[in-house]
């Protein structure tokens, strides 16, 4: 901060012009309901890469110990009160409260960049049916939420081998509700019986990591490594196919001079047990799935991944911001998850009661791509990683919205998407539409 000019200091978050309060459910970051009193305040310019720069936002530094959950990076807060969001939307930089994420695909061989899109989605990086549910933010062990307002049930997990034997960690006639959080440094977090179950299957034994950075992942002894996928079942029929490469890993370390260590000879399974606490999907589920949340409608979907380099961002609007666009509205409007679009509290639980989607198939279908250049002109396409990789063509499927039948997706200037194959060849930089 020393080198800016435009750094004002302020006493707190608070004074800086921050959110006030913080609302705490079971399950999250204990440590957050103290940020705005307790940490140093700030007001400066910010501007990501390839997004819209903002004057006078406010910024917090906390002065005390405060993360449970073993982030490594600097967090860019997107919930339903979100700062940077209500900036973006304010200043008519994006056209709806809606982010998605793709984590990206790790490894030596064809890497490939994780994304993030504020303000649509990215329809390249999905295929087939998707699932949409409303956001409902409730403690952890209430009868629908959590504190990200993404729950979903599993309905099992397996184990895939190399030979082609797929074998259920799940105990008999059981199922599992848990919480989507895209920060969570591991893949899955499951009561000990899954885990239990899971090393009994692909026979290891072992400890927990905790010295890496992913603590508390799963750590098998040099004897015996594992090689299989892992495939998650949802309710609503997604199925969900996890690489093995994709989170397993050498143990790795930073170093000193910050760069990042391997010890090839260990292992690290990124899963972990729980005991009274919320069953999680985490960032790398996210490898294999793409999500979509949507703040102003109270929804939240997700797809399987299409893990490709190439792009195309759609544009997200809110009803209102779509009626007022009319013709000149181009990509899609997504209606809120109620009458009242409520997304706070019992009014959340009422909701998924009465829209709680109930199977694979919801409602009508819409599929269609955006025509016209200025694709997502109010929209903004921020790269989170990048790696190096060359190009390949990547067959991309129908894109489906599934909705309560009385609440179907609406979309401006489209035409039905065909299953031909793609290539975007804008070139792979960091761009602001």
């Amino acid at each position: 901060m020393g080198d800016s000019t435009s750094y004002t200091e302020a006493d707190t978050l608070i004074a800086a012009g921050g959110a006030p309060t913080e609302t705490i459910f079971k399950g999250s970051v204990y440590g957050i309901k103290n940020l705005p009193s307790r940490s140093i305040g700030a007001v400066d310019t910010l501007k990501l890469e390839g997004a819209a720069e903002l004057s006078s936002f406010p910024f917090g530094i906390p002065t005390s110990n405060w993360d449970t959950s073993h982030t490594t990076l600097s967090a860019l807060g997107l919930g339903r009160n979100s700062t940077y969001l209500n900036a973006l939307r304010k200043a008519e930089k994006i056209t709806s409260r809606v982010w998605s994420i793709f984590w990206g695909i790790f490894g030596d061989e064809n890497p490939i960049d994780g994304s993030l899109v504020l303000g649509g989605y990215d329809e390249m990086k999905v295929m087939g049916d998707n699932y949409t549910a409303p956001l409902v933010y409730d403690h952890f062990d209430g009868s629908q939420g959590c504190w990200t307002g993404m729950r979903v049930t599993v309905t099992d997990i397996k184990v895939n081998f190399a030979g082609g034997t797929n074998t259920s960690i799940f105990p008999s006639g059981t199922a599992l509700h848990c919480c989507i959080d895209p920060a969570h440094h591991l893949l899955m977090e499951a009561p000990m019986d899954h885990i239990e179950n899971f090393k009994s299957i692909a026979d290891i034994d072992g400890t927990h990591s905790t010295t890496d950075l992913h603590w508390m992942a799963l750590q098998p002894s040099i004897r015996k490594q594992f090689t299989g996928d892992l495939t998650f079942y949802l309710d609503s029929g997604l199925e969900i196919r996890v690489p093995n490469n994709q989170f397993v890993f050498p143990e790795t370390e930073i170093d000193k001079d910050g760069s990042r260590v391997q010890n090839l000879t260990r292992q690290n399974i990124l899963i972990n047990s729980v005991e009274d606490e919320a069953p999680i999907l985490g960032r790398y589920f996210l490898t294999a799935a793409y999500l979509m949340v949507n703040q102003d409608a109270g929804t939240f979907t997700l797809w399987k991944a299409n893990a490709t380099e190439e792009s195309k961002p759609v544009r997200v609007f809110d009803q209102e911001t779509g009626e007022k666009c009319g013709d000149k509205a181009s990509g899609v409007i997504q209606p809120s998850a109620s009458p009242t679009g409520s997304t706070t509290g019992s009014d959340d639980q009422e909701t998924a009661k009465n829209n709680r989607p109930s199977g694979r198939v919801i409602g009508g279908a819409v599929a269609g791509s955006v025509v016209g250049a200025a694709l997502i002109a109010l929209g903004v396409y921020y790269v989170l990683r990048r790696h190096k990789k060359e190009p390949t063509d990547q067959r991309t499927e129908d894109t489906y919205y599934y909705y309560p039948a009385h609440e179907d997706m609406q979309r401006s200037d489209v035409h039905e998407m065909d299953s031909s194959p793609r290539v975007v060849k804008e070139d792979r930089k960091t761009d602001a539409f």
